[in-house]
C-alpha cells in the first residue's frame, strides 16, 4: 500500500502482539535478500481505514519489493534495526510476525533515547482489584515499561511509574508514542473499577485519576512530554468526559499545578479535619476545564494532567498524630512559607501514629531530600518531636532509565 509515493505497513496495534513497532526502518532481511526498506512506516490499527492483517500486508510488500532505491527518505529517529520474518505456531495457525532486534545492548540505548517518563497517580491502594486491572493494561503493550510502582495504604493512593519512547518525523515533531493508549487503557480500567464517592483518604485528591505528569528522559526535550500530554487531556476529556486541567509546560502559559489546585480546593480536607472522602465539589466546576465538560461526574472526579522537568517527591515522617504540628512545620518547610526554595509541602496524617511532611522538590538538584530532611529535624526539634528518616517515593531519573533499558531488552528478547 502506498499513500503519497510512501509504502505503508499497517499494524495491528493491541491486538498483534508483533504490531506494537511503530518506527520506521532501514534495512529488512527477506528470504535471505538484504533489501532498503526506508520508506516502511508502521501505522497503528485504530488509523486503519480497510482491515489487512500485518503477514498478509508485510508478505505483499516486500513480494511487491516496494521498497527500493526511490522510497521516500529515512524518517526514524530510532535508527538501524534488521527485521527478521519468522514463523510462529498460535492456536494451531501459522502467523508471521515482525521480530525487531539492534546489533547491541549498548545501540539500542543510544538510539532510544527520545524517551518519555509518565507517573500516573490513582486514588486506590486498599483493593486490589483495581490496581491489578489497571497494571494488567499497563502491561498490554510491551513497548510500555512499568518501572515502578508505589502504593501508599494510609494515603489510600497508588502511583504507576512508566517510560516509553516517543517517535518524532522529518521535522523533530512528535507524532506517536505507545504511552498514549495505555495511558488510556490504564484509566478506562480504573474509571471500571474506581468509585470516588467510595474512597476516602488521608491525602489531597480531586479525582479517580488524581494527576498524570509526563517528563522527558535522555535527549527528550518538554516539548515531547508537553504534546503528549495534551493528547492524553484530549482523549480523556472527549472519550471519558471527564474535567481535565493543563498544568506546566502542557499549560498555554504554563501555570503550576499548585496554583490550580488551589482554585479548586484541593487541600481542603472535607472529612474529620484530616481526610478526603468522596466528592469534595460542587457538580458543575467554576472554573474551566482545558478539556472536558465543566459537570463532574461524582464518580470519576476531575484529572490534572501536565509536563515538566523532573521532580522529586520526599516525604519525612513525625512521631505524632497531631495534624495541626505537621500544617505548621510544612509551612516553614515549603517556598511558599518562607522555608527552602523551590519546595512544596504538606503536612498529613500518616497511619494511626505517624504525621508526614510530604514534599515535591522542583529542583531536586538545587534542594535535595537531604536539605529537607535536616529543615524538618530542626522544626521538629523545636515541637519536642522525633523525626524517622525521609524517603523518596520513586527513583531517581538514571536510576528509572536502566530499569527501563533493561526491562526493554528482555521484553524483546522473549
Amino acid at each position: 500500500a502506498q499513500k503519497d509515493g510512501v509504502p505503508i505497513l499497517f499494524s495491528n496495534h493491541g491486538s498483534d502482539p508483533f504490531g506494537r513497532y511503530h518506527f520506521l526502518t532501514e534495512k529488512a532481511e527477506w528470504k535471505g535478500k538484504l533489501l532498503d526498506v526506508s520508506g516502511l512506516r508502521f501505522v497503528p490499527q485504530h488509523h486503519r481505514r480497510q482491515k489487512v492483517s500485518l503477514p498478509t500486508m508485510c508478505r505483499t510488500w516486500f513480494q511487491a519489493k516496494l521498497a527500493t532505491e526511490e522510497a521516500c527518505p529515512q524518517q526514524s529517529v530510532l535508527g538501524n534495526f534488521q527485521v527478521e520474518v519468522r514463523k510462529k505456531m498460535r492456536n494451531h495457525e501459522k502467523k508471521e510476525a515482525i521480530e525487531i532486534s539492534s546489533s547491541s545492548k549498548k545501540k539500542k540505548a543510544a538510539n532510544q533515547s527520545v524517551l518519555l517518563c509518565c507517573k500516573i497517580f490513582f486514588s486506590e491502594s486498599r483493593s486490589r482489584a483495581p490496581l491489578d486491572a489497571i497494571e494488567r493494561a499497563a502491561r498490554l503493550d510491551p513497548e510500555t515499561v512499568i518501572v515502578n510502582k508505589f502504593e501508599d495504604r494510609a494515603y489510600n493512593r497508588t502511583r504507576f511509574t512508566l517510560v516509553s519512547y516517543v517517535i518524532l518525523d522529518n521535522t523533530g515533531s512528535a507524532i506517536y508514542s505507545p504511552l498514549q493508549q495505555t495511558v488510556l487503557a490504564m484509566v478506562e480500567a480504573a474509571y471500571g473499577t474506581i468509585n470516588l464517592e467510595q474512597h476516602s483518604g488521608t491525602h489531597p485528591r480531586l479525582g479517580v485519576v488524581d494527576d498524570i505528569v509526563l517528563h522527558p528522559l535522555a535527549r527528550a526535550s518538554l516539548d515531547e512530554a508537553a504534546w503528549l500530554a495534551k493528547a492524553v487531556a484530549t482523549d480523556i476529556g472527549n472519550r471519558f468526559q471527564v474535567p481535565v486541567f493543563l498544568y506546566g509546560a502542557a499549560h498555554p502559559t504554563g501555570k503550576a499545578l499548585d496554583s490550580i489546585r488551589r482554585e479548586l480546593g484541593y487541600y481542603r480536607p472535607n472529612f474529620m479535619g484530616n481526610q478526603w472522602a468522596g466528592w469534595t465539589m460542587p457538580e458543575i466546576l467554576s472554573v474551566k476545564p482545558d478539556e472536558g465538560p465543566t459537570r463532574v461526574s461524582r464518580a470519576r472526579g476531575i484529572t490534572m494532567i501536565g509536563a515538566r522537568p523532573w521532580v522529586g517527591l520526599y516525604n519525612v515522617p513525625i512521631m505524632s498524630t497531631d495534624v495541626s504540628v505537621a500544617r505548621r512545620i510544612a509551612r516553614m518547610v515549603s517556598a511558599r512559607g518562607g522555608g527552602l526554595p523551590t519546595v512544596q509541602s504538606l503536612g498529613l496524617v500518616h497511619g494511626e501514629n505517624l504525621i508526614e511532611i510530604a514534599c515535591m522538590l522542583l529542583e531536586p538538584n538545587r534542594v535535595g531530600g537531604d536539605r529537607v530532611q535536616s529543615r524538618v529535624e530542626m522544626l521538629a526539634a523545636q515541637e519536642g518531636l522525633d523525626v524517622e528518616t525521609g524517603y523518596f517515593t520513586d527513583s531517581s531519573p538514571e536510576m528509572i532509565l536502566d530499569k527501563y533499558l533493561n526491562l526493554i531488552s528482555a521484553n524483546r528478547a522473549e
